[in-house]
């Protein structure tokens, strides 16, 4: 077969269309809107026609195709694309999310003065995100990786010259510190993406060693997987396997690298739509996925593998929780959903931590069909965020409230989104995370137990947020407003397209659950149902009703708290542990004072010069500490 143009299209275009839009905005600011939106959209475009040709007939998955770049005596590293279900799928969410969000993004920063780099860096986001994600060997998607983690930091400082004075930098909040917070996420993401470099390596040193070649290709090393045998005799597999999901758990925010992504609020809302929905977070979940890939006719062979899989369960499990209790005390509107995505992710790792630990292409799927909704609906709850601070000019939400009668509109598609993340039936989040219970149930009652206690906090954060942003009076902040003659209104009509279709979608992707389920493992006639028989399995499940159950306990006290203002919550409040919650675990303060105290000690002995950031040292330092901790009990 020839050359499938499409599949290097995809990732091609818009990192070339990133230079065009930002060339263009110093000509004319309108082309480079369109310029800009053409990069994911001609992503998607290319991605359909994949889609097409697979559907056709054209050729089968898994596909192929690659050039060689460097060679050499045992060593061939090549550029390729890999095509397959997952790879096709996670291409399609990526190019329509971010096709929305570029949309929105005309008329949200249409004050922008620098609208050249924004384009830029958001459309070479789009790039490398799609490069990782097609890319058919580890060197390739780790320059992806690298170029994502890149552009997340330049889009989270964007507004690098915004700085509230404040003795605790990292306790704020977006809109301050901005170039602090971008550079709390790039140390971060680094500093994990570190062991996640050393992994490869390993896979290198051992390929060699297994067949005198050294090959990073995803293909070769599920077909021959001797190279875990070689790590397994060297009693490193466990090592191999913590510093190999390290890399993961950076870019999604998992514990112990959770704390960079509640100050990435501090970019543009839009930044952080397509952080948290399309690009950036979800490439730690897709590389999970990838290596359950790689690794799963490996798996009865060599069930030592399996450490990776249950790393990324319980810590999963943990964060998950851990995030959603933030969330229910967070203050901020955007830091609401940030806590809120942190979690949801913990429930992708759990879903694909259980795919390899049980060999369940069951729970495979539900992994990706809660990656394909909380694309969708995280999308569409930033979104609705974006129109709320836009009108409002806060990010607070005690200083919103009565939102309900003035954008109508805004209300009721963030509803929507909040009925799915709340997982409440039918809206597409609850089919997802019910599939994701169930597969757990019969695993582990402990890691049940917390994401059926997580439901409940969900909710609960979820409704106070609605609660206290639309209902209720207005606040001094709003009526101030009006009374200086800036009346609130409904968002305009480039914002509200974007949003009611992923409204329109929240409500029905959930129909084609099945389909998907099919397609990603149309070989496994076990797996492929209709739609009926998925919703009779969903509905007379036991899991079923444990998760409405623990819904209706977080939806009650939101309810009367937040929503009809019955109760105070000061009367509900237990200070002691508001305050643990709020001061996130003293996590962040930990890391900080780490921070000052290596500081001191590297000045002290000259090795560092005075001026290194404490956010520089911190991070290395604590992440090197908790990773020793966990080798220490490995």
């Amino acid at each position: 077969m020839g050359l499938v143009l499409e599949g290097w299209l995809v990732w091609i275009l818009p990192l070339t269309l990133s230079f065009a839009a930002f060339f263009i905005s110093k000509v004319n600011r309108i082309s480079s809107h369109i310029v800009a939106i053409a990069s994911p959209f001609s992503s998607l475009v290319c991605a359909l026609l994949l889609l097409n040709n697979v559907l056709s007939g054209a050729f089968s998955l898994p596909f192929e195709q690659s050039i060689g770049w460097l060679a050499g005596q045992g060593l061939y590293i090549e550029i390729g694309i890999l095509l397959d279900q997952l790879s096709l799928i996670m291409l399609l969410v990526v190019a329509f999310i971010s096709t929305l969000i570029f949309i929105f993004s005309v008329d949200y920063m249409k004050e922008e003065q620098d609208i050249g780099r924004y384009w830029f860096w958001m459309c070479f986001f789009i790039g490398s995100m799609q490069m990782l994600i097609i890319s058919n060997n580890f060197i390739q998607m780790l320059m992806g990786w690298e170029m994502v983690g890149l552009c997340s930091w330049a889009l989270i400082s964007f507004w690098y010259k915004s700085r509230a004075p404040s003795p605790e930098p990292g306790f704020l909040t977006e809109g301050e510190y901005n170039a602090h917070c971008g550079l709390k996420a790039l140390i971060t993401t680094s500093f994990a993406d570190l062991f996640f470099i050393a992994a490869i390596a390993m896979v290198a040193w051992t390929t060699y060693l297994a067949t005198g070649n050294v090959t990073f290709n995803f293909i070769k090393l599920s077909e021959n997987f001797s190279w875990i045998g070689v790590l397994n005799t060297a009693g490193i597999l466990p090592i191999f396997a913590l510093f190999l999901l390290s890399g993961s758990l950076g870019k999604s925010a998992q514990f112990p690298f959770n704390e960079w992504l509640p100050e990435a609020m501090a970019g543009p809302t839009t930044v952080s739509a397509l952080i948290h929905a399309a690009t950036m977070v979800k490439a730690g979940c897709y590389f999970v996925a990838r290596f359950f890939t790689i690794v799963w006719e490996a798996l009865p062979v060599y069930p030592e593998i399996k450490i990776f899989f249950w790393l990324a369960l319980g810590l999963g499990a943990f964060t998950a929780f851990l995030a959603a209790t933030q969330g229910m005390v967070a203050k901020e509107l955007k830091k609401v959903l940030a806590f809120s995505t942190i979690s949801q992710l913990g429930y992708i790792f759990v879903a694909l931590g259980a795919a390899g630990v049980l060999l369940s292409w069951e729970a495979f799927t539900a992994g990706i069909l809660h990656i394909v909704s909380h694309a969708i609906f995280k999308a569409l709850l930033f979104l609705c965020a974006g129109a709320i601070l836009h009108v409002t000019h806060t990010k607070y939400m005690n200083e919103m409230g009565g939102l309900k009668g003035v954008m109508p509109i805004t209300y009721l598609t963030m509803l929507i989104g909040a009925f799915s993340l709340s997982g409440i039936p039918p809206f597409s989040g609850f089919f997802s995370k019910d599939e994701i219970l169930s597969t757990v149930a019969g695993l582990n009652w402990i890691v049940y137990a917390i994401l059926a206690l997580t439901v409940a906090l969900t909710t609960f954060y979820t409704f106070r947020m609605v609660g206290i942003v639309f209902f209720g009076n207005k606040s001094p902040h709003v009526i101030k407003l009006e009374e200086e003659g800036k009346k609130l209104h409904e968002a305009g009509p480039i914002m509200i397209i974007p949003l009611t279709i992923l409204a329109f979608l929240t409500l029905f992707i959930w129909l084609f659950y099945p389909n998907i389920i099919g397609f990603l493992v149309g070989y496994d006639e076990a797996l492929h149902i209709d739609l009926l028989s998925f919703l009779n399995k969903t509905f007379t499940s036991i899991s079923f009703m444990i998760s409405i159950a623990m819904v209706i306990v977080g939806l009650y006290p939101a309810y009367k708290v937040y929503i009809t203002r019955a109760i105070i919550p000061e009367k509900i409040t237990v200070p002691k542990l508001y305050n643990i919650i709020y001061n996130r675990w003293y996590w962040n303060h930990v890391y900080y004072w780490l921070a000052e105290k290596i500081k001191l000690f590297a000045e002290r002995i000259r090795y560092i010069q005075t001026g290194v950031s404490n956010v520089n040292v911190a991070y290395v330092v604590t992440g090197a500490i908790v990773f020793l901790i966990i080798l220490i009990i490995l």
